[in-house]
């Protein structure tokens, strides 16, 4: 204070002491002229009434405020797989816990324990097992879900918070300072203004009430949203890096083909430019497989004979339909074949299985057994489970045998045909232990295609966003392997320069006289 005062100047200060004066005395003579002219009650009045509409227009002013908040920015990733979204569900949690009061925006101490839970969970969820959970992750990307973090906290706070792009570090901590200077003094400041200018101090309590029901309930609000979803973007970047979805550099698009397409795409004549969709027909021997694929083209594209293993091998198909994804859809042969291994292979870069059953044959027990390996193969704890759809075929074989003529209603059935196709619809999801909204019947005997365009595709479509989050996890892995093997080459030829030259200054020196 004295060093304030040497800087400002006595006789200033006591000018300004003196200028405000009769500003003071205002308050003390109104209370006065109120007192002597009975008016004292009527102002109370009218007072209290003030704040209490002031306090109704705050209220409004909250419930506003609260519509206005814009909901969270940050929800989970289509490519997370069900170990993910089961952590991001712990951190939603979390974010619905928290509260300003617990952790205020102005305590960094607190900000940063919090971050630590934060991370403390991702890191238990995926490496349980490990000593130290915590230091489970590479540094680059630790560093890249730093800089994506801190990135889009920016944006956030440049676009919610006011002024937040005129305020620097200093004038936020002289605020600060002047804030606890103002509380830790609250108490004499009020009471000597009631000691001085009575009326003053009412104004001023009534004015501070509403005033701080209005700050405060705002800001609160601001706050509380502003701190939830400080929580969720930490808990977001945490999952990507501990769950191995963080990439270093995200400059390559991340659905762009993947070297698995490359190759196909050699043989469909694709130029590959984006990765397609990948959709595995499959099933027994004779069931229609190739026939599905001729239906979903409209166009004779695969093999069809009545002979077992007509396709002798797998075989990919581009399909471009409109308004949709480029699909490769790929042939195999029965799983009652010899080239079941194979098939499960290709099932590791499957977005969408379509098991093709026939409706006219009860004997399914070994069919089971193999989609039950398929699918087996699909549920992996580290990737997303593709879509299955069961088309049921040769539907135009069930009885009545000699009646055959679509389109048939199924629900409900309006014709013996109608019914036995439902039956054996519900048959096979039993048998196969499928859900009924899952089984399409269709007709792909030649000439007589019924129910592939209307429901089958109708279906296909429905699935799609599921299939596209499929692929999404699989062209990530498929990146963090080109990115690792990138990084490897790159600091091998690093370190073979820095050797180089090192072995060439020691032969210099060595030669030097």
């Amino acid at each position: 204070m004295k060093t304030w005062l040497q800087g400002f100047g006595r006789l200033r200060a006591a000018a300004l002491v003196v200028g405000a004066l009769p500003l003071a005395a205002l308050p003390v003579l109104g209370t006065v002229w109120l007192w002597q002219n009975s008016q004292i009650l009527v102002w109370v009045g009218v007072a209290v009434l003030a704040a209490m509409i002031g306090l109704g227009l705050n209220q409004l002013a909250v419930r506003r405020e609260q519509a206005a908040l814009p909901e969270s920015g940050t929800a989970p990733a289509e490519h997370w797989t069900p170990r993910a979204n089961e952590c991001w569900q712990r951190v939603e949690n979390l974010a619905e816990s928290v509260t300003p009061d617990d952790y205020p925006l102005s305590d960094g101490a607190a900000l940063m324990r919090l971050a630590r839970d934060v991370l403390n969970l991702a890191a238990d969820h995926f490496h349980p097992g490990a000593r130290q959970p915590l230091l489970e992750m590479t540094v680059p990307h630790t560093l890249a879900v730093i800089e994506r973090a801190a990135r889009e906290l920016r944006g956030d706070i440049a676009e919610h918070i006011p002024f937040s792009h005129r305020l620097s570090l200093g004038d936020m901590a002289r605020v600060g300072r002047w804030r606890d200077w103002y509380r830790r003094n609250e108490v004499w400041i009020r009471t000597g203004r009631a000691l001085l200018a009575p009326q003053s101090a009412v104004v001023a309590e009534l004015r501070r009430i509403v005033s701080n029901q209005t700050l405060q309930h705002g800001s609160r609000q601001v706050q509380t949203w502003l701190l939830r979803e400080y929580v969720r973007k930490l808990g977001f970047h945490a999952i990507e890096l501990y769950g191995g979805f963080a990439r270093i550099d995200e400059r390559v698009e991340l659905d762009s083909a993947t070297p698995a397409s490359r190759r196909d795409a050699e043989t469909t004549g694709d130029e590959a430019s984006a990765e397609p969709l990948r959709w595995l027909v499959a099933g027994r021997s004779n069931a229609g497989k190739s026939s599905l694929i001729n239906a979903l083209f409209d166009d004779l594209v695969a093999a069809v004979d009545l002979l077992p293993d007509s396709t002798s091998d797998i075989q990919a198909f581009r399909l471009e339909k409109a308004d949709n994804d480029r699909i490769l859809i790929f042939d195999t042969p029965g799983t009652d074949t010899a080239l079941e291994p194979a098939l499960v292979k290709l099932l590791e870069s499957t977005d969408m299985l379509l098991w093709v059953s026939a409706a006219n044959r009860a004997d399914r027990r070994d069919e089971r057994q193999a989609l039950d390996r398929l699918r087996g193969k699909l549920t992996a704890p580290d990737r997303i489970p593709p879509p299955v759809l069961v088309v049921m075929t040769h539907i135009d074989r069930l009885r009545p045998l000699r009646e055959w003529d679509p389109p048939y209603r199924l629900q409900p059935p309006d014709r013996p045909k109608g019914e036995q196709i439902v039956a054996a619809a519900e048959s096979l999801a039993r048998d196969l232990a499928v859900p009924a909204e899952d089984i399409v019947p269709v007709c792909l005997r030649s000439g007589d295609i019924w129910n592939v365009d209307d429901a089958l595709w109708t279906v296909l479509i429905a699935r799609q966003d599921a299939s596209r989050r499929v692929r999404l996890l699989r062209c990530l892995k498929a990146r963090r392997r080109e990115e690792n093997w990138s990084l490897l080459a790159r600091q091998l030829r690093q370190s073979g320069r820095l050797l180089g030259r090192t072995v060439r200054a020691a032969l210099g020196r060595d030669a030097a006289p």
